[in-house]
């Protein structure tokens, strides 16, 4: 059994509902080492080495592989995971107003997990999008499309799923925004990939004088090859906006 769990990647459906499940979470949880390790993992370990084993990642810190395990289900979430959780009905939310920013050149489930997250948590929610002038200085290794029609694209994905009503798209035309300067946002979610720069807005806006946001890190959402889901791998025939990896040969 140790071996099989050794290389997985993630937590097997039949175990998760298990009960046992719940009482090696509740246990690990319960680690004075754990938010260190969890923090660790998601700052380098996952921009690193996104597809990571749990035996990979126990080997590397020292861990057990229960501890492992439960690290990376919460860090990590998969296309089914995406599926599954973005159908949920919303909670009543704790914030007014939560921000997030993106470039949005191909809508994908990564998108969709981070703006749940961020719906999930906040009444309204300010979404940026990379203007056509800024997202030129981004040095992008592949086409953008113009800022209108990224904007056209969201909306849609949006309307469709009911959420374009608790939505408003701005455009960025630095990688801030109104974030820096709007006393009304309370909340920033960002990906495990950009929460540097979260660290940076609450820095300026404390030299500003205004309070600093709560910020949420989203899972990191991988394609079913264990590497995370993005707009260039997408645009590049490797895989869907779902995470579905791309056959060759297929249209």
């Amino acid at each position: 059994m140790y071996a099989i769990l050794n290389d997985l990647k993630r937590v097997p459906r039949e175990f998760k509902n298990n009960v046992l499940w719940s009482v090696l979470v509740d246990l690990v949880k319960s680690s004075p080492l754990y938010s260190e390790h969890k923090s660790y993992v998601r700052d380098v370990v996952l921009v690193e080495n996104p597809g990571i084993s749990f035996g990979e990642l126990s080997a590397l810190l020292r861990i057990p592989i229960g501890e492992a395990m439960v690290i990376l289900d919460e860090l990590r979430m998969w296309r089914e995971d995406v599926e599954e959780e973005v159908v949920k009905s919303f909670p009543e939310p704790k914030y007014k107003k939560a921000a997030l920013g993106g470039t949005f050149n191909e809508v994908h489930y990564g998108h969709l997990i981070l703006i749940y997250s961020a719906l999930k948590l906040s009444e309204r929610v300010l979404i940026g999008v990379t203007g056509d002038e800024f997202v030129k200085t981004l040095g992008k290794n592949h086409p953008i499309k113009p800022y209108i029609e990224r904007v056209d694209k969201l909306a849609s994905i949006l309307s469709s799923r009911d959420w374009l009503k608790r939505c408003e798209i701005v455009s960025l035309n630095d990688p801030y925004g109104p974030t820096i300067d709007d006393p009304s946002i309370e909340l920033l979610v960002v990906s495990p990939m950009t929460y540097t720069r979260a660290v940076e807005i609450n820095e300026i806006r404390v030299r500003k004088g205004l309070k600093p946001l709560d910020v949420v890190v989203c899972p990191l959402v991988v394609a079913e090859d264990g590497k995370p889901i993005s707009s260039t791998r997408i645009i590049f025939g490797e895989i869907d906006s779902s995470g579905k990896v791309v056959k060759k040969g297929e249209s």
